[in-house]
């Protein structure tokens, strides 16, 4: 007579097809050996698949680059879409960093301490990710209006900036914020009902209740929450019947004093095809953004995710400076390029040298833009200024030749994606504090004199015809 398999069987028999599904889309076996493996499967069937990975840095690198890959294997398994959970064993403390960036004074580090890994499931019912908390979260020039909003709706949700609705591009720290504001009302009332999502899973529970006749359920789940945090609302555009529902939704939860906030990658007069009565209800609470993170920021980002998952491992300042300069624009990229370093040096078990950075950056700031070349920069330069060009390169310091140099400089940083480091190469070997004084000095001096505004134009008009 054959065995009847135990439940745990039953659930690692599932976990390991999913797996041989997952694998297939991953980029590399190390990869998925690294970030699957290490899972452990608590419950997986087709409502609900549980899991337990190692830490929480595992929590959210798996929820920003693998979550997809892995849905997308349940639905291949189960033939529908079961919530996923993932919760962490444990957690380590920070080491101490053996290098420190000089910070600005717009920027803030946080000043408390790590949060006790948390004995309670709350953050995990209210799809909470544990590692997105304002300690965690670096408060610079770009981001302290919408910081300090967010801070202010967690110690008075329902009456401070109701809705609070948070806009920016991708990987600026807007989903970190939600997280944020749900860890801190939850931390300071346990009881309160909490609840993330994006627009796309409000969505899908809104047409699986339909399909199911749980419409009731689903409006009483979404009704007699304390806090809403809805992600990517932009995901509703197009859908009327999901934005009849949310309207409701929002209505019902604001008119009871319970707090409701929404993120976007643009403003509410920006967003195509959502209703005019919800971008008006947008635009009666407080619309805020995250602009795009300044080099001390940045620096700040990298520091602070090196103290906690640096290792001990030694890198040279220059490459956090090449890092921060030449990611600019999204904050996930910024870390993502650091951690992969990171990797690199342990598992070859290599010390990190500047070259190794700059090998990974080629993975996250592509090439440059129409392929606008140094050379083609300081050539255009030189001839707008009547100087020849390995003049620019040499060490002379006349004012006839000083001022194309600086020019050069300010323009390399900004039409091309050079770091400091990489442009005070090109330009005959200076130090990156060179090109920092250059780059300021051009750019006071064409806000100040439109001569010669208009010579620095005409030269990057020269550049953009080829």
């Amino acid at each position: 007579m054959a065995l009847i398999p135990t439940a745990q069987e039953e659930t690692t028999r599932l976990w390991e097809q999913i797996l041989c599904t997952v694998k297939d889309s991953i980029e590399s076996q190390q990869a998925f050996d690294t970030w699957f493996r290490p899972i452990v499967p608590v419950r997986v069937d087709p409502l609900l698949v549980e899991l337990e990975v190692p830490n929480p840095f595992f929590v959210d690198w798996i929820h920003e680059h693998h979550l997809q890959a892995l849905e997308a294997a349940l639905a291949t398994t189960f033939g529908s879409r079961p919530e996923v959970r993932l919760s962490a064993r444990e957690s380590t403390e920070p080491t101490p960093a053996p290098w420190r960036v000089p910070l600005s004074e717009p920027v803030r580090m946080p000043d408390a301490p790590r949060p006790a890994p948390r004995t309670d499931r709350g953050w995990l019912e209210s799809q909470l990710n544990p590692r997105l908390t304002f300690e965690n979260f670096i408060v610079g020039s770009s981001s302290e209006f919408t910081h300090a909003a967010c801070r202010a709706v967690a110690g008075r949700p329902g009456h401070a900036y109701n809705p609070l609705f948070i806009f920016a591009g991708p990987g600026l720290g807007k989903t970190h914020l939600l997280h944020a504001i749900g860890h801190q009302v939850k931390g300071e009332r346990p009881d309160a009902r909490v609840y993330y999502v994006t627009a796309e899973r409000f969505t899908n529970e809104m047409i699986y209740s339909i399909q199911h006749a749980q419409t009731l359920a689903f409006r009483n789940k979404y009704r007699s929450i304390d806090l809403l945090l809805i992600d990517d609302i932009q995901f509703l555009a197009g859908k009327e019947s999901t934005q009849e529902e949310f309207f409701y939704t929002f209505n019902a939860l604001r008119d009871a004093h319970k707090q409701v906030v929404v993120t976007a990658d643009k403003p509410p007069k920006d967003l195509a095809m959502l209703e005019e009565r919800l971008t008006s209800r947008f635009n009666q609470g407080l619309v805020c953004d995250i602009k795009q993170p300044d080099v001390e920021t940045r620096l700040a980002i990298l520091r602070h995710r090196y103290e906690r998952e640096g290792d001990g491992m030694r890198l040279p300042a220059e490459a956090f400076l090449l890092i921060a300069d030449r990611i600019r624009t999204n904050v996930r990229d910024l870390e993502g390029c650091l951690v992969r370093v990171l990797a690199l040096g342990s598992l070859l078990k290599q010390e990190v040298t500047v070259a190794m950075v700059e090998e990974v950056l080629q993975t996250y700031a592509g090439p440059e833009p129409d392929q606008l070349t140094p050379e083609r920069v300081v050539t255009a330069v030189a001839e707008a200024f009547s100087v020849r060009p390995e003049m620019i390169f040499g060490r002379r310091r006349t004012q006839s030749v000083a001022l194309p140099r600086q020019t050069a400089m300010y323009l390399l940083r900004q039409l091309t994606t050079l770091s400091l480091v990489e442009i005070g190469r090109v330009v005959g070997g200076r130090d990156h504090t060179t090109v920092m004084y250059a780059c300021d000095r051009i750019a006071d001096r064409i806000s100040g004199d439109p001569g010669f505004a208009d010579k620095v134009n005409a030269v990057i008009s020269t550049l953009a015809l080829g």
